[in-house]
């Protein structure tokens, strides 16, 4: 798998696979499609539901990429302002803004975050 792209590597062993005219639920054949994962996503398709057959590991492997992107999504994000564009280039700066833990900007009263307006919360 290559790039985080799971649809390209399920469609690539899966053509691969009907070429060969090969049993996907082979124990071999499952090995061979969980080894070509990385290990950290075969690792915790294991632990969290342990795929007998091709279609449960399809199932399995789709829901903890989901689960890895959404993650991987939110901490790019972590530490950063959010800019939202209105109407005619006015920019804003509202919303949830999550900053570094530690960072000492002044009147942040050393919280981890800021509520709507770039306020602290109430």
């Amino acid at each position: 798998m290559k790039n985080d792209n799971l649809d390209e590597y399920l469609a690539a062993f899966e053509t691969q696979a009907l070429r060969a005219d090969i049993d996907m639920n082979n124990h071999t054949n499952l090995r061979t499609f969980a080894l070509s994962l990385p290990q950290s996503l075969a690792d915790a398709c294991i632990k969290m539901e342990n795929p007998e057959t091709y279609e449960q590991w399809r199932a399995t492997v789709q829901c903890q990429q989901k689960i890895y992107l959404k993650t991987k999504s939110l901490h790019s994000e972590y530490g950063t302002f959010i800019n939202r564009t209105q109407g005619q280039g006015q920019r804003q700066t509202s919303g949830w803004v999550w900053r570094r833990p530690g960072s000492n900007n002044p009147g942040s009263n050393n919280q981890n975050w800021r509520g709507p307006g770039n306020r602290a919360p109430p």
